[in-house]
């Protein structure tokens, strides 16, 4: 469960910006619901065109590095560009490289394979050292490698860093730094990817901007996809240009891998990219092998893009199969390990368990149980984690407190990776938990913002083909959320053979059709007439000539719940399961009375979802934990199967008697509120 937050919007500033600009009400209105209120705003927005981006010599060291790579040229000597192995240093690095190349250079390329590690490391700058190379150029990397700088300069070589994550107290040795998160850099650039800062670099080679962007504009756009970027400012001329330029584009590779994709480069979006190319070019990554990835893209030949294309996306297909194999090993885990899934913090391990798509595991299991998550595979003996978390908790934080038993750690806010022995990893769980219940006695609830709640007018179909305008869609620019509040369910129907739901509703005296991808027809908890609350994307649907208003559901619930008292009791709850203390005045509100059953056993009987049941009991004036407390009373004495971690019950006839005085629930619950 999210906690659903709407945007304010100020509707002076908003019919302000319509009168200075001209655009529809509803666009004013999300435009301000983001910041942007004033016409010069909204201009730099919608206009912004390679003429907007910044100069690339404002990045400290641009003029070092491009000094550097001149000389390696007019010298003769060869230059090596070291990637990174996801999607971002792999466009990265075919940019760098095709442009050295098309210079005249001689010109090679390294990216580690997953088991090498991210970045430098000395057995890589060894093999390169051997091939003879003058110069190194690393891209999407490079920021932190101290030691490997070190071994660059002591095999006779040089070293030119570019990279765009957090700058150390200690920068290695080089001939130029680029990297505009420098403490001693200026320039307005500061959130972009690394393959816009090789970019840059190329543009600053050849004192151009518009011919470089048209050139790279496609992988580019890509990269910076790829690597979740803001896309505003800079990045968003960048993919703006990157995908109205794919259908133009004269790299067979990426041809090729649209075609393979079953996309159609001449209505690229932003979106298409991210779902249907980023994954297929990280897939190589996952598996030990970048170098096909960067091999797609360099090649020239369209039978061997072609090739290398499928190949992709049959490594792609491995990496869906993979992660849905961890996945339901990980939902298990937790099955089988109640005290695991109770805790603040996921921690599952498993054998074998590939460290390319355990990241991606662990956001599915945050995503679905609103807390963070840590996974750990285990391969030749080595413990290697990834992590993801909710607003307002940490993973870097949780990582720097268990430092000391972990052989290599990193990450930010919300996402983190780190390795570890083998047989630290139990310690490790207890930090973990020590950590998490210390500094999070109440857990932050993880959150979802709606742009706006739709009127009537906001509904038609041409206001939501305006929405077109906003695009490129993707970080701190998504698709617009909006909250459509008392819909009333009209009809329902399965789509592709029930695993999907399509509804009728009727929203402010109209009747719209919802598309629900998130929910099975079986487990739709909703019936005719029941009302609910929807968020949801609007798109203007196509058929057979005629437009319609589709409705792509994000979430629902029922409506008229309180969220503040939802969540309340649900760490009321979550702290009783887990034996904790909790304030002994609300026993009055959280243990159930013989009276208190009735409600909760129509509606075990009735529903399969919890979390539908739960929603229509607390719509019925229940709160959450003592509904959730009677489940736990009708699983006791046999009358439920309770499966919280799939969240789901199955009705059971021919329970044992219910005698409450007796119920080891109800000794739990008292036990936390001190009463015993």
């Amino acid at each position: 469960m999210k906690k659903w937050l709407l945007k304010s919007i100020d509707g002076n500033l908003s019919e302000g910006l319509r009168k200075e600009t001209g655009l529809p009400s509803l666009v004013c209105d999300l435009l301000v619901a983001r910041g942007i209120h004033t016409a010069d705003k909204a201009g730099e927005y919608f206009n912004g065109d390679s003429g907007s981006l910044s100069d690339p010599y404002l990045i400290k060291d641009m003029d070092k590095a491009v000094a550097a790579i001149e000389e390696a040229l007019e010298n003769g000597d060869k230059i090596t560009v070291y990637g990174d192995y996801d999607c971002d240093g792999i466009t990265a690095t075919v940019m760098l490289v095709s442009h050295i190349e098309a210079l005249g250079g001689e010109v090679d390329w390294y990216i580690p394979q997953r088991d090498e590690g991210y970045g430098l490391n000395l057995h890589a700058i060894q093999k390169i050292a051997d091939s003879g190379t003058g110069l190194i150029i690393t891209v999407d990397n490079g920021i932190s490698a101290v030691n490997e700088a070190e071994l660059v300069y002591e095999l006779g070589m040089k070293l030119v860093i570019t990279d765009h994550h957090a700058v150390p107290e200690v920068m290695p040795r080089a001939e130029a730094v680029v990297d505009p998160h420098r403490h001693d850099d200026d320039c307005p650039c500061k959130y972009i990817a690394g393959c816009v800062v090789a970019l840059k670099l190329i543009m600053a080679l050849e004192h151009d901007t518009e011919s470089v962007l048209e050139q790279y504009a496609d992988l580019a756009c890509i990269g910076t996809i790829g690597d979740v970027v803001p896309l505003v400012g800079e990045n968003r001329i960048i993919v703006k240009a990157g995908l109205s330029e794919m259908e133009y584009s004269e790299n067979s590779g990426l041809q090729a891998l649209i075609s393979a994709a079953g996309l159609h480069a001449d209505a690229m979006t932003a979106t298409a990219v991210a779902f249907g190319l980023c994954p297929r070019i990280n897939a190589a990554g996952r598996y030990g092998e970048p170098s096909k990835a960067a091999e797609l893209f360099l090649a020239q030949k369209r039978s061997i893009a072609a090739a290398h294309a499928e190949e992709l996306c049959e490594l792609n297909e491995q990496r869906k199969q993979c992660e849905a194999e961890i996945l339901d090993e990980a939902v298990a885990q937790l099955t089988g390990d109640p005290r695991a899934f109770n805790e603040r913090v996921l921690v599952v391990v498993g054998d074998g368990w590939k460290h390319g798509v355990i990241g991606i595991v662990s956001a599915r299991l945050t995503e679905r149980y609103g807390k963070p998550s840590i996974v750990i595979g285990i391969e030749n003996g080595e413990a290697r984690g990834s992590a993801r978390s909710i607003d307002g908790f940490s993973i870097f934080g949780l990582l720097n407190s268990c430092k000391d038993v972990l052989t290599k750690y990193g990450g930010h806010e919300k996402a983190g990776g780190f390795s570890l022995e083998k047989d630290m990893v139990e310690e490790f769980r207890d930090k973990v938990r020590a950590y998490s219940a210390e500094h999070f006695p109440v857990m932050p609830v993880p959150v979802i913002e709606a742009d706006k709640e739709p009127t009537v007018f906001d509904m038609d179909i041409s206001a939501v083909e305006n929405l077109k305008y906003l695009q490129p869609f993707g970080e701190e620019n998504p698709a617009p959320l909006f909250l459509l509040k008392n819909c009333e369910i009209i009809s329902t129907r399965p789509l592709k053979d029930g695993k999907y739901t399509s509804f009728q509703a009727q929203y402010c005296g109209r009747q719209f059709k919802f598309l629900c991808f998130s929910v099975a027809y079986a487990d739709f908890p909703f019936h005719i007439g029941d009302r609910a609350d929807v968020l949801a994307n609007l798109e203007v649907n196509e058929y057979n000539d005629v437009k319609s208003v589709s409705i792509r559901v994000k979430e629902l619930r029922r409506s008229g719940i309180n969220q503040d008292k939802l969540f309340a009791a649900k760490d009321i709850y979550e702290k009783i399961i887990n034996g904790e203390k909790v304030d002994g005045r609300l026993a009055g509100r959280i243990i159930p009375t013989t009276g208190d059953m009735k409600l909760p056993f129509d509606l075990a009987r009735k529903y399969k979802n919890v979390d539908g049941a739960a929603e229509y009991a607390l719509s019925m004036g229940m709160n959450y934990c003592k509904f959730m407390m009677c489940l736990h009373i009708f699983n006791e004495f046999g009358h439920l199967k309770l499966d919280r971690v799939n969240g789901t019950m199955e009705f059971i006839k021919g329970g044992r008697k219910i005698e409450l005085e007796q119920s080891a629930v109800i000794k739990r619950i008292k036990k936390s509120c001190g009463m015993i």
